[in-house]
């Protein structure tokens, strides 16, 4: 009777354990379902760290919100001369976090450059310089920034913005920007093999189609119409109005409804 009393007694503790387990577990996830409150100085500080570490991204990331103040109006008073110059001096180190980690390798500081010296900054003596902008957004594209490569190739296309007109470079760049995911990129390259280009781009529906596909997938409502204009004419792949009008019901009017932010 004594051994019987026992083994309840342990099967009882066992059973206690388990409970007590499972409000562990409840207790976890109330954790982990916790919002922390907005506290501006304290992310700004994570950051900071984080700079202090060499975490590019985050170089990148304050420099970027420090370029991005600016003064509203044409104060006159020395209160808002005294904002201005505070503002200056936040852009200036702002402008010195990016070309820092444009220097250490980081594509978005490089591309962001290339604009910033396309536009200027008359705050911090900056004037736009078409040189300057061709130069760093090579190095942008080099680094393989998928924006850079995009904005790049239109130059080429288009023969603007510092560049002789190159179709081939262009869908090169516009190619290599697909695939590092830029939609836009993917509908531009498909355009032009869907038309070709005389005996410098030879005509290719059936890639055309791919890419249409491609940018449909990374979110491009223009490149499912492209999807759909091809289903339904049959070019690059067999003709099908069915899977046409199937594709603008759930891709195109589903975007409409709920469109992309």
């Amino acid at each position: 009777e004594e051994e019987e009393k026992e083994e309840e007694e342990e099967d009882e503790e066992e059973e206690e354990e388990e409970g007590n387990g499972d409000d562990g577990k409840d207790n976890d996830v109330n954790l982990h379902s916790f919002i922390l409150p907005k506290d501006e100085d304290g992310a700004l500080e994570a950051f900071h760290k984080a700079i202090e570490l060499g975490d590019l991204d985050s170089t990148y990331f304050v420099g970027v919100q420090s370029l991005s103040l600016s003064v509203a109006g044409e104060g006159t008073d020395d209160d808002d001369e005294d904002d201005k110059r505070a503002i200056l001096e936040i852009n200036q180190q702002g402008y010195d976090l990016v070309l820092s980690a444009a220097d250490k390798g980081h594509p978005g500081a490089m591309y962001y450059l290339a604009l910033f010296h396309y536009n200027g900054h008359e705050g911090l003596g900056i004037e736009p310089s078409l040189s300057e902008f061709v130069t760093r957004l090579d190095q942008a594209a080099g680094a393989g920034d998928a924006d850079a490569l995009f904005l790049r190739g239109h130059g080429y296309f288009n023969g603007d913005d510092g560049r002789e007109q190159d179709h081939r470079k262009a869908l090169d760049d516009f190619m290599a920007a697909a695939e590092g995911g830029n939609a836009d990129a993917a509908v531009s390259a498909g355009a032009m093999l869907h038309q070709g280009i005389g005996t410098i781009i030879q005509q290719d529906k059936r890639r055309a189609f791919e890419l249409y596909q491609h940018a449909g997938e990374l979110g491009s409502t223009e490149g499912w119409r492209n999807v759909v204009a091809c289903y339904a004419a049959g070019d690059g792949v067999p003709q099908s109005r069915e899977t046409a009008q199937y594709i603008a019901k759930t891709m195109l009017l589903r975007g409409d409804k709920h469109p992309q932010k």
